[in-house]
C-alpha cells in the first residue's frame, strides 16, 4: 500500500498510474478546497481554482512534496495556497 503523498506523487510520476493519482485527489480534495475558498471566499472560484490545482499537479508531477511527506505542505505551499507565516 502506498503510505503517504510524495510516495503517490512520485509513483504517479514514474508510471502515471491513475490510482496513485486519484488517491491523492482524494487525500487532498478537501483541504485544497477549502483553502481555495478561505482565499477568494467564493464557492465556484474555488472549485476552479481546486480542479487548476491537481491539473497542475498531474503537468508537474516530478514535483516533490515536503520532507514530512505531506502534498498539502509542498505543492500548495509552492503555489501560494497556504496563508503566510507570521
Amino acid at each position: 500500500m502506498i503510505s503517504n503523498d510524495i510516495t503517490l506523487v512520485q509513483e504517479f510520476a514514474a508510471t502515471r498510474s491513475e490510482e496513485a493519482f486519484a488517491e491523492l485527489v482524494s487525500r487532498n480534495i478537501n483541504l485544497v478546497f477549502s483553502v481555495a475558498l478561505r482565499q477568494v471566499r467564493d464557492r465556484h472560484l474555488a472549485e476552479e481554482i481546486t480542479q487548476a490545482v491537481f491539473i497542475i499537479l498531474a503537468g508537474k508531477s516530478a514535483l516533490a512534496g515536503s520532507e514530512d511527506g505531506s502534498f498539502q505542505a509542498g505543492f500548495a505551499g509552492r503555489h501560494g495556497m497556504l496563508p503566510p507565516t507570521l
